[in-house]
Formats: C-alpha cells, sequence, structure tokens
C-alpha cells in the first residue's frame, strides 16, 4: 500500500478515534478499542488522552508492510504444533498425539464448556482452529461437542473479548490467554 493511503487511512483512524473518545467522555470519559495490523493486535482502554497517545505512538512503532503469511498455516492439520510434550504449564492437563493434535486429560466434571474450548485454544496458539477441527478436538478428548455448540461457545467468549474470530477459525486474545493462565490453569490440579 502506497505511503499516502496508508497516511489518509491513519488520518482516518485517529479522526474516528477522537470522535469516538469525545462521545465517550461525555459518558464515562473512558475510550475502549482493538487494531489489527498484520500479525500484531492491541487491546487499549482507559482515558480519551491515554489511550489516543498510545495508539498514534503504536502507529509508528508497529511495522506497516503486511507480513508474508505461509501457505502451510492453510492446512489445519499441519498447523498443529509438531509436538509430543506440552509446555510446563499445560503438564497433566494436555497431551499431544503423535500429529500434534492437543488432548484433554482432565476429568469431564472439572471443566465448563467454555473453559474447554479456551485450554485447546491455548494448547495450540497461536494458530487459528476451524469450528468443526475444534468440535473433534473436544468430542475426542472431553466430550462431545457438537459444530453448533462449538459456535455457541466461542460466541459468548468473543462477547467477553476472550476469543477472535477470523475468517471462520478462532484463537484467543490476549485476555482469553491471561483468563486461561490466571483462572483455569491455577483451579486445575
Amino acid at each position: 500500500m502506497p505511503n499516502e493511503q496508508l497516511e489518509t487511512r491513519t488520518q482516518h483512524n485517529i479522526q474516528k478515534i477522537q470522535m469516538t473518545g469525545e462521545k465517550a467522555m461525555g459518558e464515562d470519559k473512558g475510550l475502549r478499542f482493538r487494531i489489527r495490523r498484520g500479525d500484531y493486535e492491541v487491546e487499549l482502554e482507559g482515558e480519551y488522552q491515554y489511550v489516543k497517545e498510545t495508539f498514534e505512538k503504536l502507529l509508528e512503532e508497529i511495522p506497516t508492510t503486511p507480513i508474508q503469511q505461509t501457505t502451510t498455516q492453510d492446512t489445519q492439520l499441519t498447523q498443529f504444533q509438531q509436538t509430543t510434550n506440552p509446555p510446563p504449564t499445560l503438564q497433566g492437563k494436555i497431551e499431544y498425539t503423535p500429529e500434534g493434535k492437543p488432548r484433554l486429560t482432565i476429568p469431564v466434571d472439572m471443566l465448563k464448556a467454555k473453559e474447554a474450548l479456551a485450554l485447546i485454544l491455548y494448547a495450540v496458539k497461536p494458530t487459528p482452529v476451524e469450528c468443526d477441527e475444534l468440535s473433534h478436538l473436544l468430542s475426542s478428548s472431553w466430550k462431545t461437542m457438537k459444530p453448533e455448540a462449538v459456535r455457541a461457545r466461542a460466541s459468548e467468549l468473543r462477547r467477553e473479548g476472550r476469543l477472535i474470530a477470523e475468517n471462520g477459525k478462532y484463537s484467543l486474545s490476549g485476555a482469553g490467554n491471561q483468563w486461561v493462565e490466571d483462572e483455569i490453569l491455577r483451579k486445575l490440579p
């Protein structure tokens, strides 16, 4: 994208934020937004001036050239980490098949559906996963979850700001990763 177009889009985004911030100033003097640029995603919340300054600083620091994505990310089975050893935080909770697919090893009654879904996404991060594949992973290692149920739980997590849905694939947001680390993993044995 030529620099002129990028600058025009950047100015447009700043104007939108200013308008949103002015509206928010009258209500609760706060502003919240999420910006995704290439492989970078940032969510900011706080006073209007702080968010505006941080946003402008981020625009200068984040690379403007799009990051090329490899074609291996498009094939569902080869995108999982090729590992059989879970990281220390997941040991005893997740195991990996020889194909690198995660399997929950926790008793079914210890997790709610949203927590199980989030734990699977946490185990494969940063790789996004399609709904049908999530349904298969949960059904084979936890309890049967049809794709419709996965979509419903994913929608709830998305509304809570814990999940990113893009092009029919799901991944955890920063808040979702934090939720798994601070709440879900800590309550499990």
